[in-house]
């Protein structure tokens, strides 16, 4: 065989070779020469397709998924306590689906799938993390539920790693909320040190204030002019009373024609029964000089003998007197009554009580005087700190109060442990699956014969694209 003839073939086929005209536009669907090539992109295509699912269903290892359901309560909580005489505390926490800025679903998730949970949950199976693998999570919409699956090489592995990752999930939840409510006791903590700083502060105020000026409060400053007050009705009401007894010994004074210190001196003498005997001596005396005088001259030695014993009488009686009273008072005593009736020592004495009431009334009078400027004065000194004590017991009080709501509020805080973080509850435990997850035979062939459809689809209008085109372009414009 020639040269020549042993390459003509190809040449041939290289004379046959389509135009890229005929390319775009196709042959004749009765020029059977183009199928060798349709059927050449057929083979490529379904191998292309067939290949990496018959490796896939054959190669991949069987994996298989197990799937927990969680829930979150959507109620909220509130706690009120009142504290007798000081205040009132209270405590409430929204429902967690109240806000619509903040979702606990979402917040719960984006924790499900944190590097923190996944590095917690190989910890405790003591894998690696990248081998541990990351969880599937579905958030069901319109409710509070969270569903998330773990894959694993069996079904025990899968049961253990979504089990493992819930009790992580768990547990970080508890250090979220136990850090919170750290922080917050930390900083109530130390606001509650301001406020029992400001409470010992102003009890300080106070007990020196109390020390310096002698007031147990604004009350007994109260007391204080209460008493003060009282103090001065008793002065008008002394002074009223002196007053009418004085005018009640001035009058029977006038009266009687004597003072009310001859009225006691009368009384005294009056009092002893030596004198009162001698009084009556002298007065019988006067009776029979009286009759001697009616009946003789002056001379007579009747008369002159009632003289003698009336001056007689008279000097015992003066004598006993000075004895009673002293010289000096008995010589000032020169106008008493020898022998008054019984009536008119009634007066005396009377007069006597008075006078001695009105001694009394006086003293009384001056001396609550005394205590009524004592007390006017110490009123006026107390009044600007009884103010000061009245303002620092009224801002101890308002400190106390807020000081003890504060701390009564802290111990309501903590039992709120879910404010920030809702409570989430396992509606369905972690399943031990049965049947695998993958590989799905059932699915891959079902896609791999839709694929070989579709391309055998596209290869038919490719075969038949030329009399379609033809036909297009010999339809006459509109």
């Amino acid at each position: 065989m020639s040269r020549s003839t042993r390459f003509r073939p190809l040449r041939i086929v290289a004379r046959h070779r389509p135009s890229s005209a005929r390319v775009l536009r196709g042959g004749r669907t009765t020029d059977l020469g183009r199928l060798p090539r349709y059927v050449m992109l057929f083979g490529l295509a379904a191998a292309t397709i067939w290949t990496p699912i018959s490796a896939y269903v054959r190669l991949t290892p069987s994996s298989y998924t197990s799937d927990v359901s969680l829930i979150l309560p959507g109620s909220g909580a509130q706690s009120s306590v009142n504290l007798a005489e000081l205040g009132q505390a209270s405590s409430s926490a929204a429902s967690a689906f109240s806000s619509s800025r903040v979702s606990p679903t979402e917040t719960y998730k984006r924790l499900l799938a944190a590097n923190r949970t996944l590095e917690r949950a190989a910890a405790d199976l003591d894998t690696p993390m990248q081998y541990f693998g990351e969880p599937r999570i579905q958030l069901v919409d319109e409710t509070s539920l969270i569903h998330f699956s773990m894959v694993g090489a069996s079904p025990e592995e899968a049961q253990l790693r979504a089990t493992t990752l819930l009790n992580a999930f768990m547990d970080e939840i508890e250090i979220l909320r136990l850090d919170e409510l750290h922080s917050r006791e930390e900083s109530a903590q130390n606001a509650l040190s301001g406020y029992e700083a400001a409470v010992d502060d102003l009890r300080n105020q106070i007990a020196k204030l109390q020390t310096e000026s002698g007031l147990v409060s604004f009350a007994h400053y109260e007391d204080l002019v209460k008493e003060r007050d009282t103090l001065a009705l008793k002065v008008d009401d002394t002074i009223a009373r002196r007053r009418g007894i004085d005018a009640q010994m001035i009058s029977l004074s006038e009266k009687l024609g004597v003072s009310p210190q001859m009225a006691a001196t009368n009384l005294r003498l009056h009092a002893d029964p030596e004198f009162q005997e001698l009084a009556r001596t002298l007065s019988e005396n006067r009776a029979t000089l009286a009759l001697a005088r009616g009946r003789f001259g002056p001379r007579h030695p009747q008369v002159t003998n009632a003289v003698q014993k009336l001056s007689g009488a008279e000097a015992q009686m003066r004598s006993r007197g000075a004895i009673l009273l002293g010289n000096d008072a008995m010589t000032a005593s020169s106008a008493l009554d020898v022998s008054p009736d019984p009536a008119r020592g009634a007066l005396l004495a009377e007069l006597v009580e008075l006078a001695g009431l009105c001694e009394s009334l006086a003293t009384t009078e001056a001396t609550l005087i005394a205590q009524r400027d004592a007390a006017d004065l110490r009123m006026k000194t107390m009044a600007p700190l009884a103010s000061r004590l009245d303002d620092l017991s009224r801002d101890y009080q308002v400190a106390e109060t807020v000081f003890s709501s504060a701390l009564a509020r802290v111990d309501t805080t903590k039992s709120d442990v879910y404010a920030s973080y809702p409570l989430v509850q396992v509606l369905a435990d972690a399943s031990l699956p049965i049947n695998p997850t993958s590989p799905q035979p059932m699915i891959a062939i079902a896609a791999g014969i839709t694929a070989t459809l579709m391309i055998l689809m596209g290869l038919t209008l490719a075969w038949l694209r030329r009399p379609m085109i033809d036909k297009l372009l010999a339809r006459p414009a509109v």
